[in-house]
This record gives C-alpha cells, sequence and structure tokens, in this order.
C-alpha cells in the first residue's frame, strides 16, 4: 500500500509540474488532481450520479413570477436598479467559431445589423450605463484561443472591460487515468465553464472587482445575446437574500439534453446528460418529468465565491466526457458553472421566458437571429419580433441537409442573408445546391430540395408558403 501512495505522488507530481508549464493555476491544479483521485476511486465506468439519488425540480420548486402582477414586476426592478451600480456582467469568451466557418473567436463573428457578438453585448452594458448613471463592467472570460485577440480591446474602449484566462486540463488516458502525453496540442481540452469560480477568484478580479465595491455577478455565454442584466430578476435575488440564482425554462423537444435542476442526494444541483447511464438518457429526456433546463444565465453573490473558495467549500460534481483522441480512448474532467448550486447558502432557481435564451450554436441558429425574426432594438436588446405569430413555435425549426450550406458559408447561399424573412416561418428545410436571392419571404412549414449539381437560385422577393 505504502508502494502505491509514492506511485500516486510522482504521478501526480508530473501532472502538476505540466499543468504549470501551461500556466494553469495551482487551484485549478489541485482541483483537477482531487478530480482525478474521485474518478479512480469510481472508475470510468461507475455512475457519475446514482439514478435512485436524483429528483427533478417541480413546479413548486422553482420561483415563478406572475407576468400579469406589474406591481410585482416594479417592485422588484426598482431594488434592482438601486444596485445596479454594484453589478458586474461576465459573458463565457471562450469559443471558436468553427462550427460556422471560421476559426476567429465567435464573439467577433458578425451576429446582427453588421455588429458582432461582442460589440451588442458592449453597446447594451453602455446603454445601461447611460441610462442609469453608472458604471457596469464588463469581465470576459476567454480562452487561450480568445483571449490574444480580445485583449487588444481592453482598455481600449468608453467601456470598462477586463479578461481573464479559463483553465485548461490534461487529457486522461481512460485505462490507466495517465495523462495523454504526445507533446501536441492534444494533450489539452478546456476546464468546462465551472472552473469559472477558481480562474476568477485566481485571476485576482474577484478581489479587485470587490474592493471597487461591486457586489453581485450576472453570468452568461457571450453567443446568447437574449441574456441580459434585469433590474427586476437582480431584486428579486436580493430581495430574497439569494447567493445564487439560476435561470431555467421550460424544456421542448429541441432541448432535451439540456442540462436540468434536480436534486441529487436531497441536495438542490443540476444535472447534465454527460452523468446519466444509458439505461436513464430517455427518462431524463422526458420534457414531462424533467420539465426544466438551465439557460446557463447565473446571478451569483461575489462575496460567497469568495468565501466558499477560501473554506475550501465549493465543491462542483465532476463530469466525464469521454473522446477518441490520436486512437487512445481518453477521457475529459469538467466541470457545469451551475452545478455549484448546492454548494451556496440560499440558492434559487427562477423560471424566465424563454426569449432569454438564444444561444448561437450552428449555422443555422445565425440565419434565425439574423432573420427577421429577431430585432435589435433602440436599447441594444435582441427581442423576438412581435409580429410572429402566437400559434408558432418561439423559433422557426431551420434544417440544412444533402450539400446545402457544405462550406458553412453563408455569402455563398444567400445573398443577403438579413434579409430572409423568417417571421411567419415555421419551419425551412433545404436540401442540395440552392442559392437564396435577396427579400425572400418563408411561410408556415417549407422544404425546397434541388437535386444534381445545377444550382438553383430562388429569385429575389419570391414569397415561399407551405
Amino acid at each position: 500500500m505504502e508502494n502505491t501512495i509514492i506511485m500516486l505522488d510522482t504521478v501526480e507530481t508530473a501532472i502538476a509540474e505540466k499543468m504549470a508549464t501551461r500556466n494553469v493555476s495551482a487551484g485549478a491544479i489541485d482541483h483537477f488532481l482531487a478530480c482525478r483521485r474521485t474518478i479512480m476511486d469510481r472508475g470510468t465506468t461507475g455512475d457519475q450520479v446514482k439514478w435512485e439519488d436524483v429528483s427533478p425540480f417541480t413546479d413548486t420548486d422553482i420561483i415563478q413570477l406572475d407576468p400579469a402582477r406589474q406591481e410585482q414586476q416594479e417592485y422588484y426592478a426598482r431594488i434592482g436598479e438601486e444596485h445596479l451600480e454594484h453589478v458586474v456582467v461576465v459573458k463565457l469568451n471562450g469559443g471558436r467559431s468553427t462550427s460556422m466557418g471560421g476559426a476567429v473567436p465567435k464573439c467577433f463573428v458578425q451576429a446582427k445589423n453588421n455588429m458582432s457578438f461582442l460589440d451588442i453585448a458592449m453597446k447594451r452594458i453602455m446603454y445601461l450605463n447611460d441610462r442609469f448613471k453608472v458604471e457596469i463592467p464588463l469581465v470576459l472570460m476567454d480562452s487561450f484561443f480568445t483571449n490574444q485577440a480580445t485583449e487588444k480591446i481592453v482598455g481600449r474602449t468608453p467601456l470598462l472591460i477586463m479578461n481573464f484566462i479559463q483553465n485548461e486540463y490534461p487529457r486522461l488516458v481512460a485505462q490507466d487515468f495517465s495523462i495523454l502525453d504526445s507533446n501536441t496540442e492534444e494533450d489539452w481540452c478546456p476546464a468546462g465553464h465551472g472552473d469559472f469560480y477558481i480562474s476568477f477568484y485566481e485571476s485576482g478580479l474577484l478581489h479587485r472587482l470587490l474592493e471597487l465595491g461591486y457586489r453581485w455577478v450576472f453570468i452568461s455565454n457571450i453567443d446568447n445575446l437574449c441574456a441580459d442584466v434585469s433590474p427586476h430578476l437582480l431584486g428579486l435575488m436580493i430581495d430574497g437574500g439569494h447567493d445564487f440564482m439560476m435561470e431555467v425554462t421550460r424544456k421542448t423537444r429541441a432541448d432535451v439534453k439540456g442540462g436540468a435542476p434536480a436534486f441529487i442526494k436531497g441536495h438542490p444541483g443540476l444535472l447534465e446528460i454527460a452523468q446519466v447511464a444509458p439505461e436513464h438518457e430517455q427518462e431524463f429526456q422526458d420534457i414531462d418529468k424533467f420539465r426544466y433546463f438551465n439557460t446557463n444565465n447565473l446571478w451569483i453573490d461575489m462575496e460567497a465565491i469568495r468565501d466558499k473558495i477560501e473554506a475550501k467549500s465549493l465543491k462542483i460534481p465532476t463530469i466525464l466526457n469521454p473522446k477518441t483522441i490520436m486512437n487512445k480512448e481518453i477521457i475529459q474532467i469538467e466541470t457545469a458553472m451551475g452545478a455549484a448550486m448546492g454548494a451556496f447558502s440560499k440558492p434559487a432557481a427562477i423560471a424566465v421566458p424563454r426569449s432569454r435564451f438564444f444561444p448561437i450554436k450552428k449555422m443555422k441558429d445565425l440565419l434565425i437571429l439574423q432573420s427577421d425574426a429577431f430585432l435589435l432594438d433602440e436599447q441594444y436588446r435582441i427581442v423576438p419580433n412581435n409580429r410572429r405569430p402566437e400559434r408558432l413555435p418561439f423559433l422557426p425549426e431551420v434544417v440544412f441537409g444533402n450539400g446545402f450550406m457544405a462550406d458553412n458559408e453563408l455569402a455563398n447561399w444567400f445573398a443577403a442573408p438579413a434579409s430572409l424573412s423568417l417571421v411567419e416561418a415555421e419551419s425551412l428545410t433545404v436540401n442540395g445546391k440552392v442559392f437564396f436571392e435577396k427579400n425572400v419571404v418563408v411561410k408556415g412549414k417549407v422544404e425546397v430540395t434541388q437535386q444534381g449539381e445545377e444550382q438553383l437560385r430562388i429569385a429575389e422577393g419570391t414569397v415561399l408558403e407551405g
């Protein structure tokens, strides 16, 4: 037994030294090694979460605001507006745009009205700062890929912008939990957004912001422009004394894989599909049982983050993400930001409208955003077009199949993507070599299919109705 302990210490020392060469923080190294010990005890085939320990949140476990109660909304909004000067906005900004045909950081992709995701996020905060006479800073959690590019704008805009780098973890060989050691970039993977807490703390930004008088942080993904600083949600959090608040919304058939708020061994938390054994996946994807999913819009008390980290009580469940890299079965250790819910003293989940959740993950999402299904209003908010009939789902269903958009370049398939009208579309399916000229209108359920090598051009002003 003694020899085993010495061997493990040697391996852990080697792992720590390798992580240090990538400037991974000391706290993140300790966390990674603790996670590795946990999975070594459990094994890669052991249940990450025992199904009998899981109980999904019901309607009564979630704060439900009645939009018809205007006086309630106004009450919380007043509280929130009084405390806006103490709010920080964090955007998770580590993503590439590889699923959108480019290799630049996603934040620089043109999103709406010739502005990038980052442009719109900045302008929205500047609008709030002007309107409420406050200085809400924008903090970007970068990855090693995005940091160099976004660092150039820090300190060079009218907006107070700060950034810090998300840690990265070594990949582990599934057979023996050794680190993948190919001396290439394949050895490394992002730590998952659950790394936010340690990275934010160890960057020094958390302490700096607290010293400047900031208290609450609103966190969301850079590609979810519908996530917005809402005074009434801030006011509800403060009025209720919550130190952690997760925005959730009702699941639809399109959201069956989304992380769901659940009690795990009686404690509030977040259940991700990667933690669910295959035989229980169908039950997890039952939208009548797991009725809500996490939007990854979080409100957190920064004093609570500091206190939990310093007390070493911020425990986040480990998620194992299996992959095949260089012909080896490997595992990536990841954590989810929302899974920290159970570590806080007075957490809450609040039901929000679906209009606060529309992340842009694929080209079809970007096309919907650039179309008239969504508008960028004068306050720099991305909002659903109110001309969309209520009988239609929140989003039109767009499917690119059989060769359409094969190169992921919108300009090669649409003369002007922003001129495409989807406001009255239930669905649009396109197959084959099809080119859309300007101002094409889609109504109802439409399918366009072109077989062969010849290109089909949809003429300018065409109305496609089905």
